[in-house]
């Protein structure tokens, strides 16, 4: 063993001795934290999960339409004339030949009136002529030439009363009036829109599909009408018609569908969402929404395997209520995480606890 015979010597041997059992001690300690660490795992993420199910989920064509009455129109009037009476409140319902708006029909009275007269006169001397011609003291020329009268006079009585007619505004049909637009003493011209009467139960719903699904549309088809008149309200209706020829520029064929309105809460010219049921079915597998998680790369799910989470890269397809249909990538029967996603790493440790809301 080595002897230092010097202070000097013994300093040096006690210094190089000391540092050589620190830097021990610290290769010493890092072994046993690489050890530690290459032993470590962190603890499992709670998460809840589901098994991907196969559903048979029936096909539809979407499209986009819109509401318009059985009947509706915009009442006018055939004639000139002064308004003379209103007999409706904006908004009224009304019956099929009630009297809407009535217009001065003074002259037109008067009128009629003088061919009245005319008419009894004319009718008078028709029978004069007739005992006459009977008695053989009158001609048959003078028998024609009452006969015509007769019919002249009558032709302008039923002219007047036509006349009179015209500036009667009466309802064609049962519904609901809109907002009127005319004022009493207003002077309004042929053809000038009054008031809009629109029979609202049922109505009619006009929409377009491409051409290539006509094969698959008939009458009485179910179609499903969401509108705007509440969030997730829909409306059952059949189709009731489709159009003779396909539009040249668009290639689509024009569709009617009927729909009830008993609640008179939809209105012609409403935007509506259509969607048409078809008659072929398709088994599907489906999964809940939450399970999609979105990327750049792709849309993917997190399927458990040995306990640990993986990422699977999934193609989704259409969206059902809370369920979205896969198209590839993923086989029903596997289970797939719900919640909890977002403290994941591909093969992290899971642990599956569907009690508990995350």
């Amino acid at each position: 063993m080595f002897k230092a015979k010097t202070p000097m010597g013994k300093m040096l041997a006690y210094v190089s001795l000391f540092f050589g059992l620190l830097f021990g001690w610290y290769a010493l300690k890092n072994i046993f934290i690489g050890i530690m660490i290459s032993r470590y795992q962190p603890p499992a993420v709670t998460i809840s999960s589901v098994k991907a199910k196969t559903e048979t989920w029936q096909n539809f064509i979407t499209a986009v339409g819109s509401l318009s009455a059985i009947n509706g129109v915009d009442l006018a009037s055939e004639s000139a004339g002064t308004v003379k009476d209103i007999r409706f409140n904006s908004g009224q319902m009304v019956k099929a030949g009630d009297v809407i708006i009535l217009l001065d029909t003074s002259l037109e009275e008067a009128e009629l009136k003088s061919n009245q007269a005319a008419l009894q006169l004319a009718q008078m001397n028709y029978n004069r002529d007739k005992t006459l011609y009977g008695k053989n003291v009158s001609s048959k020329a003078m028998l024609d030439e009452g006969s015509e009268a007769l019919q002249s006079a009558e032709a302008n009585v039923e002219a007047s009363l036509a006349k009179i007619k015209h500036k009667t505004i009466t309802a064609p049909f049962d519904g609901r009036l809109g907002i009127r637009q005319i004022n009493l003493g207003e002077y309004v011209s042929p053809g000038q829109a009054m008031v809009t009467l629109q029979s609202l139960n049922p109505l009619y719903v006009n929409f377009n599909v491409p051409e290539q699904y006509l094969s698959n549309i008939y009458i009485n088809q179910p179609v499903e009408i969401s509108v705007n008149f509440g969030a997730g309200k829909t409306v059952q209706g059949t189709i009731t018609a489709v159009n003779s020829k396909v539009d040249q520029s668009t290639r689509n064929v024009m569709l009617q569908a009927t729909i009830p309105n008993n609640a008179l809460q939809l209105y012609p010219g409403m935007f509506a969402l259509c969607k048409v049921w078809l008659p072929a079915k398709a088994n599907t597998v489906v999964i809940p929404q939450t399970a999609i998680s979105y990327s750049l790369s792709g849309d993917y799910v997190f399927v458990i395997k040995d306990d640990k989470a993986y990422r699977q890269y999934v193609k989704v397809g259409e969206r059902r209520g809370d369920d979205i249909a896969i198209l590839d990538g993923l086989t029903a029967g596997t289970p797939v995480i719900t919640s909890g996603q977002l403290k994941l790493q591909n093969g992290a440790r899971v642990k599956v606890d569907n009690s508990v809301e995350l």
